[in-house]
C-alpha cells in the first residue's frame, strides 16, 4: 500500500465523519463546532474583532441566551482585583483560527445571509474547516517525515493506524476544534524544521522551531516541553551537540527569541485586561506532581488511554526497538514523550474533560509514529506477523469507530460517568442494551428472568389523598416529583427473613419534561439499615433509562439483599433537585430468587 494511498482514504474518511456522519457545524448548543472547550479558546475573537469588549464581555448574555456554547459558561472568569473578565484558555488557538474567522465574518458582513456575531452557522463551519485543513496537513507532514526514516509501505501503515485506529480520528474530523491536531501538526512542522536545521543550519529552520515552540506553548503552556526535541534530535554525542549548539548559538538565540516573543503575546493579554503580567486562570485545579494518576490515565475505564487507544500501547512497545536499532531518535521521541504522559497525568482534573482516552496526548503521535513504525516493521519481516497486524490493525479500526459512534449516535459513550462494570457489559457490541446504563450508578445488575417471585408491596397511588394534578396514562391517580414536591418516600419495604437474595423495585415512570442536568436526574434509592446506621446504599438515576417524554416507561432496579444482618430496608425517590416534573404509577416490589 502507499502511503499517499493511505492519506486520501483517511482524509475521505474523515471528511464523511465530519460532515456527513455528525456535523457539528451544523449542531445547536453545546454539539456545534464551537462549544465547551472551543468556545473557551475561540473567545478572544468575537470580543476582540466584533464587541469591541474584551474586558466586561457583556455581550455573552446574549450569545448565552441564543446559543450556549458552553453549559458550565466557563470561557472566562472574574478577576478580582481589576473587575474585568480573564479568559480561562490560553490564547494561542485563538491566533490560529484568526484566519478562517476573519474569512467567515468577512463573508457573513458581505451577504447578510447570516448574523455577523460570531457564533452562527459560517463561523461554525469555519471552525471546522479550518481544524480539518490543519489536521490534512498534520497527516502529509508526518508522512514527509516518516519517509525519512522507514519504506513507504512502513509509513503508509503508521498513517493507517494513526488515522483510523486511534483517538486522533475523532480529534481530526469531529472534534477537531479542540487544539489537539493543531498541535499534532505543531509537532510535525516542529520535527522537520529541526531536521532541516541539523542538515544546513539555515536561519528559516531556526525562526521555523521558535514559531512552532512559542505557538504551542502559547496555545498549552506544558507544551514548552517541545524544547527538547530540537536539543536532543539525532544526537550521537551530547558533547558534540553542545559544541553544535555553541557555534549556531546566534541562531538557537533568535529561535528563542521568537519563541519568547510569541509566549509574551499571552503576558500582553493578562496585563491589559487584569493589571497583572501573570494570572492563573484555572482556579482551584492544578497540577499533582508527586501522585499523578498513572494506571487511571492508562487504563481507567473513564479516559484511560489504552483502555480507549490500546493501538499506543503497542506505539510504546516500540521503543525497544528503536533503542536499539536506532539511539539518535529514541532520545528525543521517549524522553520527550514520557515527560509528556506524566505530566498529563499530574494534572488533577483530566477526567472532567469528557474525552475519547487521554485526548491531551495526541499531539504527542508524531513523536510515538516512530516506534510504532517499528513494531509495524517489525511485524513485517515475518509471515505469520503481517496476519498478525492485519488482525491487531483491523480490531483496532472497529473498536476506535465503535467509541466514536457510541459518543456521538450510540450515545453509550457517557463521558466522565463511566464504571468498570458498565464498560464492560456494553463494549464492542453492536446493539447494546439501554437497560445496562443501571451499571453507571450500581455495580448489581441481575441477568436473566427470576425462578421464583413473591410480590411483597404495590401501589398504583389510586387511594392517595395527595397525588399529581396530571393524569397517569391508565387514565388513574398518579404521583409525582416537581420543583415543590421532591420526594417519594421514605417508603419501608416489609422484607422478612425468607427473603434472601434479590428484592426487584419496578414502577411506570413519564417525563413531562427532560432534564439534562446529569446531577439532576431523578434518584431511585434503596437503603438497608442497622441499628440507625446505613450498611448498605444501592440507586440508579431514572432518566437515563426513559428513552424520551411523554411516554410511559416501566423500569425495574434489582437490588442484591446484604449478607449482614439489618433491620429496615427503605426505598426513596429523590428528584435531585430538579423543576422538572416526572410521573411515577404502579409501584411494586418484589423479592426473588434466581
Amino acid at each position: 500500500m502507499k502511503s499517499i494511498l493511505s492519506v486520501l482514504f483517511i482524509a475521505m474518511i474523515w471528511f464523511f465523519l465530519g460532515t456527513f456522519y455528525y456535523p457539528k457545524w451544523n449542531k445547536q448548543g453545546s454539539e456545534a463546532a464551537i462549544s465547551w472547550d472551543v468556545s473557551g479558546y475561540y473567545h478572544y475573537l468575537p470580543a476582540l474583532f466584533i464587541y469591541h469588549d474584551i474586558k466586561k464581555q457583556a455581550y455573552m448574555a446574549d450569545i448565552d441566551a441564543k446559543y450556549l456554547p458552553s453549559p458550565a459558561h466557563d470561557q472566562s472568569f472574574g478577576h478580582h482585583d481589576s473587575g474585568n473578565r480573564v479568559n480561562k484558555y490560553a490564547i494561542g488557538q485563538a491566533i490560529m483560527y484568526s484566519p478562517f474567522f476573519l474569512l467567515a465574518h468577512t463573508y457573513t458582513k458581505l451577504t447578510g445571509s447570516y448574523p455577523a456575531d460570531g457564533y452562527s452557522k459560517p463561523y461554525q463551519v469555519a471552525i471546522w474547516l479550518g481544524s480539518f485543513l490543519m489536521s490534512l496537513l498534520g497527516l502529509l507532514l508526518l508522512r514527509r517525515i516518516l519517509l525519512l526514516y522507514f519504506r513507504d509501505q512502513i509509513a503508509a501503515w503508521v498513517l493507517f493506524a494513526l488515522g483510523l485506529a486511534t483517538n486522533w480520528m475523532e480529534y481530526a474530523s469531529i472534534s477537531n476544534g479542540m487544539n489537539h491536531t493543531w498541535l499534532f501538526t505543531l509537532m510535525c512542522g516542529l520535527i522537520l524544521f529541526t531536521i532541516r536545521f541539523y542538515k544546513k543550519t539555515d536561519w528559516a529552520s531556526a525562526i521555523g522551531i521558535g514559531v512552532c515552540i512559542g505557538l504551542a506553548t502559547l496555545t498549552r503552556p506544558t507544551e514548552i516541553i517541545w524544547i527538547i526535541i530540537p536539543l536532543l534530535w539525532g544526537i550521537n554525542s551530547l558533547r558534540e551537540r553542545i559544541t553544535l549548539l555553541f557555534q549556531q548559538w546566534k541562531k538557537c538565540l533568535v529561535a528563542a527569541f521568537i519563541a519568547g516573543l510569541i509566549m509574551s503575546i499571552q503576558m500582553i493579554y493578562w496585563k491589559s485586561v487584569a493589571g497583572e503580567w501573570i494570572v492563573y486562570s484555572y482556579g482551584d485545579q492544578g497540577f499533582n506532581w508527586l501522585h499523578p494518576k498513572i494506571w487511571r490515565g492508562l487504563m481507567g475505564v473513564n479516559v484511560g488511554w489504552w483502555i480507549y487507544t490500546p493501538l499506543m500501547l503497542v506505539a510504546l512497545i516500540g521503543f525497544y526497538s528503536l533503542y536499539r536499532r536506532n539511539k539518535p531518535l529514541f532520545w528525543p521521541t521517549f524522553v520527550t514523550g514520557i515527560l509528556a504522559i506524566y505530566i498529563t497525568l499530574s494534572w488533577g482534573h483530566w477526567e472532567g474533560g469528557g474525552g475519547l482516552g487521554q485526548r491531551n496526548l495526541i499531539q504527542i503521535y508524531p513523536l510515538l509514529a516512530f516506534p510504532l513504525a517499528m513494531m509495524i516493521d517489525w511485524f513485517d519481516r515475518r509471515k505469520w506477523g503481517r496476519v498478525a497486524w492485519m488482525i491487531i490493525l483491523t480490531a483496532n479500526i472497529y473498536y476506535t469507530g465503535w467509541w466514536i459512534n457510541q459518543a456521538h449516535l450510540g450515545g453509550f459513550f457517557q463521558p466522565g460517568q463511566m464504571t468498570t462494570p458498565y464498560f464492560y457489559n456494553v463494549v464492542g457490541r453492536l446493539h447494546p442494551d439501554r437497560d445496562r446504563f443501571k451499571l453507571l450508578d450500581t455495580k448489581e445488575y441481575f441477568k436473566g428472568s427470576p425462578s421464583k417471585s413473591n410480590v411483597i408491596l404495590e401501589n398504583d397511588f389510586e387511594k392517595d389523598s395527595i397525588y399529581c394534578s396530571l393524569p397517569a396514562s391508565s387514565g388513574g391517580k398518579t404521583s409525582c416529583l416537581n420543583g415543590e414536591h421532591q420526594y417519594l418516600g421514605p417508603e419501608n419495604i416489609p422484607v422478612d427473613s425468607n427473603c434472601k437474595d434479590w428484592l426487584r423495585f419496578e414502577a411506570d415512570f413519564t417525563i413531562e419534561s427532560r432534564e439534562w442536568d446529569i446531577w439532576k436526574y431523578a434518584q431511585w434509592i434503596v437503603q438497608f439499615h442497622h441499628g440507625g446506621a446505613v450498611i448498605k446504599s444501592n440507586f440508579i438515576r431514572i432518566q437515563r433509562l426513559i428513552p424520551t417524554d411523554h411516554l410511559s416507561t416501566h423500569l425495574y432496579f434489582d437490588v442484591r439483599i446484604p449478607d449482614v444482618p439489618y433491620d429496615k430496608c427503605v426505598m426513596t425517590i429523590w428528584n435531585a433537585d430538579s423543576p422538572n416534573t416526572i410521573l411515577i404509577d404502579n409501584l411494586k416490589v418484589s423479592c426473588f430468587v434466581p
